[in-house]
């Protein structure tokens, strides 16, 4: 800088660096501060950032005047002119970048312009370094200060995120202002040599402490928001000071295809089998007893996958995903999501295969509206059995199908059963007993003796056929206290059987590395050489099928906010709460969480899945129309709580259409931060889009006086649904129309639907909508719980009534609830009647105990050898009744195990089991028995008749027609 080439000059040591860099922190800290200070989440956080700003800037100041120096040095009486050089080198490269504009750099004059620009700012870069060569100039000192801080301000606030090379351009200019207003101002002041010390060791602490403090300040997302939000002038200069940490790419931890040599299966016939609710534990070879003796055989002879996942527990994306190879519910949800997904049927018939299925028109029956364009291409098969028909029945129209189709063209068969699905209502000679885990096992055994029939027949016309069985999901009987599936992520609903029959090409045995059902697409298309669709994401289990090692490091899967990922030993699952890490070898059951004493797999894992769903709209942009869609904002929208730090800035994007999506993800996600912005782009933003997201988003963040314009967006666009939820679940009634709208759509989101009417009960509103909505199984609950809110007689009566007929447990247990919270007298007889049959309505004991219906709390019954106390009954000992026509259903409470008829039922909190009257029981732990009631023996509440087929019913492999009315 000035004078760097006299004594005097020399002399100043680092006093001017340190001077310019704290008025550049300065006067950042006050307009950063100014602009942010409730964005920061905590005092440590605003500390953190003031120490890397001053720090920062100090250290910017001292690698200047260093450098500068060190040219000064080399250059001597030619320093002037050096620094026109630089001057003039700097001023073009940033003026070309400026004028990169669509309407700029097509000017004829835009080349003369940069030109002469930098002419015009060397010539005086190097005039002005002569003048301050010479006399010392402190009003330049004064001015240099002034103007540095104008430029600092300029960066911030005008045309902020926008012109790069413009806000670079600012940044030096206050950074080279800086430094010249401070070697004027102690230009003739020469200090002692040891003042001159101690200010140079105290700027160089100063700066070298930006290696400590910017890097840190880098590793807290809200702050490194903050920087770009507020300070923009620390954020150019943080990768200067940043060291980052080597990190383990997303191409790393994603399952990614195996490269060993697949099987060959080069036009051979292929049948492909699908049970239902199949539970992967009711098979012999993942250690079940007795249910499926063929498909216990079969496995013999067979590649076992022992840790096959579904990406979703739920019929329609479960087998969507498995014919497309992809995971479709994540692809679904993204931003103009692609309707067009090639399906493994419609590939294999473009090299030649006759492919046919046999399905149930049920499989779309969870979010229907999403697979229309599925749905209507039936996955590209050319013959197609669309229709109910019981399992038995699946061999027969097979064995028609085989005998019409071609001889000379390989055949790919599907067939989905429908048993096991609920009801459950095995034919009679698969009887097993009357509970309700004893009639699924009996469907089981029926669908299993249907696969035996399927088998037998293909393999009769197609010698040597590859044969694979697998499921779409599994059924929870009540392991974490639900029943069904499409609830959980725990492995009785998402895991599933996967057993791999290729006759001369694989190696039976079985495989512990997780696999998922949708790898049997990319297997088969690479086992038979046709070239996959580019978008489909299943591995090539071919090596592991002709018995290599190399396997998949992990299995994902997602239902509703919660994801999971698995490994051939751990499972950790994540949701709104937080995750939770299972460790499958020692604990099948996933009743410990080991997250808490093992942070750094949970960690890794958590990697894992940030990476799988990062792949997602990345592979999918593939088939979008917008291939720019940020990534962060596709993740946000498919419920990736950790990118809300990368959101904030695409509220500045320059498409109204980013902006939108993004003030409604940082609204889902709750991202409190960004709710200034919100309010400002709310007032002031170009877009009425953008204005209505943004105000729904604030709302949804708390800000009540958004109310009045979220009520003016209110509309029955998906918009205007999303401002009825929102505005409803703050109170105001106003939403209420359109809530009831929703909960009436019958093609509405489900997750949509409950939360309307959950909301519509809250609200005390839309009671005719709340009634209607209990014709729907998936909205009973929510609808009842909603009428409870209400509380009307009406609203009493329409619970009662749907009770009177509910087969369903989970909404049997919320109607209960419902009628005793309202305390209506039809409460304690319809309870006392569904204790009465095989599987009692869930916490009944419980409730007429509470309500005092069971007198003492025995209820009549009699206890003998236990110890009993106010607290209940715990040891050795028996309960007995009158009425052996009457069923005795008996409340435990507290942790242990209670052992009965020679079998142990775990208890955790709260479990009611029917006991055999005088049949001793022992209670181990802290469990004791509670309460017990003695009812009536009920009969099952009958399924509804099932729909009729035609059972000679036959189809022209040819023809495109379904076999029945869908």
């Amino acid at each position: 800088m000035s004078g760097n080439d006299t004594p005097g000059a020399t002399a100043l040591g680092l006093r001017a660096p340190l001077l310019a860099g704290l008025w550049i922190s300065g006067v950042s800290l006050a307009l950063g501060l100014s602009k942010t200070w409730g964005l920061f989440l905590t005092v440590d956080e605003r500390w953190r950032y003031v120490f890397a700003v001053v720090s920062g800037a100090v250290a910017a100041s001292v690698l200047l005047w260093s450098a500068t120096q060190l040219v000064v040095r080399l250059a001597r009486e030619k320093a002037a002119g050096v620094a026109g050089a630089v001057a003039c080198f700097l001023s073009a490269a940033i003026g070309w970048s400026l004028t990169e504009g669509r309407r700029v750099r097509e000017a004829s004059w835009r080349e003369f312009a940069v030109v002469g620009g930098a002419v015009v700012i060397a010539w005086s870069s190097a005039k002005l370094l002569r003048r301050l060569q010479g006399s010392p100039h402190r009003l330049f000192g004064v001015v240099g200060f002034v103007a540095a801080a104008l430029a600092i301000l300029a960066d911030a606030l005008i045309l902020p995120r926008l012109y790069p090379a413009f806000h670079w351009a600012l940044a030096l200019f206050a950074l080279v202002l800086s430094n010249l207003a401070a070697s004027a101002v102690f230009r003739d002041r020469v200090p002692a040599r040891t003042a001159r010390a101690i200010v140079s060791g105290v700027a160089l602490m100063v700066a070298a402490s930006a290696f400590v403090f910017v890097p840190r300040l880098g590793q807290h997302p809200n702050a490194r928001f903050v920087v770009a939000e507020g300070g923009p002038w620390l954020g150019k200069w943080m990768p200067l000071f940043e060291t980052r940490a080597p990190q383990l790419a997303a191409a790393e931890v994603e399952a990614t295809p195996l490269l060993e040599a697949g099987i060959d299966l080069r036009d051979q016939d292929i049948l492909l089998i699908t049970i239902d609710a199949l539970r992967a534990d009711r098979l012999g070879a993942y250690g079940g007893s007795g249910t499926t003796p063929f498909l216990d055989e079969f496995a013999e002879e067979s590649v076992v996958f022992r840790r096959a996942y579904t990406p979703t527990p739920h019929t329609s994306y479960a087998l969507s995903s498995m014919l497309t190879g992809k995971f479709l519910r994540p692809v679904l949800e993204l931003p103009n999501a692609p309707a067009q997904h090639p399906a493994l049927p419609e590939l294999l018939r473009q090299y030649g295969y006759r492919t046919a299925a046999f399905y149930p028109p049920a499989i779309f029956f969870v979010d229907a509206h999403r697979f229309r364009e599925i749905a209507a291409r039936d996955f590209g098969f050319e013959y197609r059995k669309v229709m109910f028909a019981p399992a038995a029945a699946r061999a027969r129209q097979l064995e028609t199908y085989l005998g019409e189709v071609d001889a000379a063209h390989p055949v790919f068969a599907w067939v989905h059963l429908f048993e096991p699905h609920e009801p459950y209502e095995p034919p009679p000679e698969f009887a097993r007993g009357d509970s309700r885990s004893e009639r699924y096992d009996g469907e089981v055994a029926a669908a299993d003796d249907a696969v035996r029939q399927l088998v037998a027949a293909f393999r009769a016309r197609r010698p040597n056929a590859t044969v694979i069985v697998t499921a779409d999901h599994g059924e929870e009987l009540g392991d974490h206290g639900g029943w069904y599936h499409g609830t959980t992520l725990y492995d009785e609903q998402v895991r599933v059987p996967l057993l791999w029959s290729s006759p001369g090409a694989s190696v039976a045995r079985a495989v512990d590395a997780p696999v998922e059902i949708i790898d049997v697409a990319t297997t088969l298309l690479a086992a038979v050489g046709i070239p996959r669709d580019a978008r489909m994401r299943g591995d090539d289990l071919g090596p592991l099928l002709r018995g290599a090692s190399a396997a998949p490091p992990y299995g994902f899967a997602e239902i509703g906010e919660e994801r999971m990922v698995v490994s051939d030993r751990e499972k950790l699952i994540c949701g709104p709460l937080g995750c939770r890490l299972f460790d499958l070898e020692d604990d099948p059951g996933e009743t410990r969480n080991l997250a808490g004493e093992n942070a750094a797999r949970v960690e890794e894992m958590r990697g894992a899945l940030g990476a799988f769903m990062a792949s997602v709209p990345r592979i999918e942009a593939m088939a979008m129309g917008d291939a720019g869609w940020p990534e962060a904002l596709a993740r946000a929208e498919l419920g990736d709580r950790s990118v809300a730090a990368d959101l904030l800035p695409l509220l500045g994007d320059a498409r109204a259409e980013v902006r939108a999506a993004t003030a409604r993800s940082l609204g889902t996600l709750e991202v409190a931060p960004a709710l200034p912005t919100l309010q400002r782009l709310q007032q002031g933003d170009e877009s009425l889009e953008v204005r209505e997201e943004c105000a729904i988003a604030a709302l949804s963040l708390g800000d009540t006086e958004s109310k009045d314009a979220v009520a003016d967006a209110l509309n029955e666009s998906a918009r205007g649904r999303r401002a009825a939820l929102v505005l409803g679940q703050s109170g105001d009634e106003r939403a209420a129309a359109i809530l009831a709208h929703i909960v009436a759509d019958p093609q509405g989101e489900e997750s949509e639907r409950v939360r309307a009417l959950e909301t519509l009960g809250a609200l005390g509103k839309g009671e005719a909508e709340l009634r209607q909505a209990l014709a729907d199984v998936r909205l009973r609950p929510h609808a009842v719980a909603a009428l409870a809110d209400i509380g009307t007689r009406s609203a009493a009566n329409a619970i009662a009534e749907a009770m009177e007929t509910e087969r369903y447990l989970p909404a049997r247990e919320v109607e209960a609830k419902a009628l005793v919270r309202l305390r209506d007298r039809r409460a304690e007889p319809l309870i006392r009647r569904f204790l009465g049959m095989d599987t009692p309505v869930p916490s009944g004991v419980s409730l007429l105990h509470e309500t005092g219906a069971l007198g003492d709390g025995w209820d009549g019954a009699r206890t003998a050898g236990l110890r009993c106390d106010e607290d209940g009954c715990s040891g050795e000992g028996t309960l007995s009744m009158e009425d052996e026509t009457h069923q005795l259903v008996v409340l435990f409470r507290g942790t242990g195990t209670v052992v009965h008829s020679e079998e142990g039922v775990d208890v955790r909190g709260e479990a009611e089991l029917i006991l055999v009257s005088g049949a001793t029981f022992r209670t181990t732990g802290d469990v004791r028995a509670v309460a017990a009631a003695v009812v009536p023996r009920q009969s099952e509440i009958p399924p509804p008749p099932p729909e009729p087929w035609d059972e000679n019913a036959s189809m022209s492999a040819t023809t495109a027609s379904a076999g029945a009315p869908r």
